[in-house]
């Protein structure tokens, strides 16, 4: 009977004791998942701060800041320098992006204004980096124009190249003759980019939404013979929003970051700390969309060829000011 009874009872599933390999494997899941919940937190808290929070002068700096201005926008020089010319020292691309909690708007200033440069006199606004790199191209433009900038990010063209292909390209809409001109750009690049390892086709497809690797990217930026300097800016900031965008629709991707975050490490020159970086990128990131201006505005100068010479200063203050705080 007893037998009987046992043999009725249904069989145990023995327990498998979790071997040390799934247990450490599921350790370094669990940590890595805390770490990524603290990242996101720490950026979350970070996105969140007012832009007022970064407007602290730089120690021992003299930037010729304006005060009285709106705390709604910080305003950050964007500089690109040219490594491909004999130019070397001069900034090619001057850029002020001014990042707001819910915006943020693109204002180029073009390099051949003769503007007043702190304790060099009347000059080019490019020569200011060569006099005194990126904290006089600050003052230059502060003192001239009425700003407050008192942060810079500066990428020469190389490093700019890498940055664009970490992103994975960007989209842009490009006539053919525009086409003709990134070809020929690039080719006069190849003693530059040929021993780093970079190869170049011609490109045969313009229109609408035309892919260009970093190097086709930065021939489009560098465009200047077939219309004018002011368009060659308006085309620095096509290809500036068109980053934006690119990173955007990538936000997902965990490759991108990573080769992202080793281009901007290798390639910037800033004076930004990484939580101001952080903060000020996510703003730029999620903002709506991305406007642009010019300055010199029209009206506002005389084109004597090879400089602009500026006839009102004031109307270019009152410009720039309506345009990022009104």
């Amino acid at each position: 009977m007893y037998y009987e009874s046992y043999q009725k009872k249904p069989p145990r599933r023995r327990r498998r004791r979790k071997s040390f390999k799934a247990w450490f494997t599921g350790l370094i899941l669990r940590t890595l998942a805390v770490v990524i919940l603290l990242a996101v937190v720490c950026a979350g808290s970070l996105y969140a701060l007012p832009v007022s929070f970064f407007m602290i002068e730089p120690r021992d700096k003299d930037l010729s800041l304006t005060d009285g201005l709106p705390s709604s926008h910080l305003n950050v020089l964007l500089m690109g320098v040219d490594v491909l010319s004999e130019n070397s020292q001069r900034s090619d691309a001057m850029i002020v992006a001014s990042i707001g909690y819910n915006d943020v708007k693109l204002t180029s200033f073009m390099r051949d204004m003769v503007v007043n440069i702190p304790g060099y006199g009347s000059g080019r606004l490019n020569s200011a980096y060569a006099h005194g790199g990126p904290e006089l191209v600050m003052r230059t433009l502060n003192s001239n124009f009425g700003l407050n900038i008192m942060h810079y990010a500066a990428v020469d063209f190389v490093s700019l190249v890498e940055i664009i292909d970490a992103i994975g390209g960007v989209d842009i809409d490009i006539t053919e003759a525009e086409m003709e001109q990134i070809n020929n750009n690039v080719y006069k690049s190849r003693k530059v980019f040929a021993p780093l390892g970079y190869t170049a086709t011609a490109l045969t497809e313009y229109g609408e939404g035309v892919h260009l690797n970093g190097l086709r990217a930065l021939g489009y930026a560098r465009i200047r013979k077939i219309d004018s300097d002011f368009m060659r800016t308006s085309r620095q900031r096509i290809l500036l929003k068109a980053m934006i965008k690119g990173v955007r629709s990538r936000l997902w991707n965990p490759v991108m970051y990573v080769r992202l975050g080793n281009a901007l490490i290798h390639s910037v020159e800033t004076n930004m700390s990484v939580p101001q970086l952080v903060s000020l990128g996510g703003k730029a990131l999620f903002a709506g969309d991305v406007q642009q201006k010019r300055i010199p505005v029209e009206g506002s100068y005389t084109d004597n060829g090879a400089t602009l010479r500026i006839d009102s200063y004031k109307a270019n203050t009152d410009a720039f000011r309506a345009f990022v705080y009104e």
